[in-house]
């Protein structure tokens, strides 16, 4: 599998092969760069191309809000194998809560600031610092793990689309 975006002449384009598909596939945007993909994985590379594109359309506000998404979103799936695995107790649910919960805030802030607090996801991502900052445990805290990095993946589509 081959994957790479070229951006020439303002234009885009995302050579993508595979090995049952020879035929390119692709994509517009306004910059001039060049990314190159080395993810295997099908899914992180879409994830991966999609962060890509975004960045790509040379929008600062938008760019920033998918930094401080993938930020949080790291915050919470490094936090949630970390207490999965014992390396942490519940005397750190203070820490991780307030952590967490202020890299929710910090993209809500940041979207709110830049207009773009109407999108899809974003009513969710509140409800979901709620959440955060009421969990009485930290079992509480690593279960919202998957809800938030949906959430964001619900938000990374809304910007992908504007």
């Amino acid at each position: 599998m081959f994957c790479k975006i070229i951006f020439k002449a303002g234009l885009c384009v995302l050579l993508l092969t595979v090995a049952s598909c020879s035929a390119p596939k692709t994509i517009t945007s306004n910059t001039m760069a060049e990314y190159k993909t080395t993810e295997k994985d099908a899914d992180w590379r879409d994830e991966e191309l999609q962060w890509a594109r975004i960045l790509s359309k040379g929008r600062p506000a938008e760019g920033m809000v998918l930094l401080f998404t993938q930020k949080q979103c790291t915050a919470i799936h490094e936090f949630e194998p970390a207490w999965r695995e014992g390396a942490l107790n519940e005397n750190h649910l203070d820490f991780f809560r307030n952590r967490l919960a202020a890299r929710i805030k910090r993209v809500l802030v940041t979207m709110k600031n830049n207009g773009l607090d109407t999108i899809d996801g974003v009513a969710d991502l509140a409800k979901l610092l709620h959440l955060v900052e009421s969990a009485k445990t930290m079992d509480e805290l690593a279960d919202l793990t998957e809800k938030i990095h949906a959430v964001n993946h619900v938000i990374c589509d809304s910007l992908e689309k504007l």
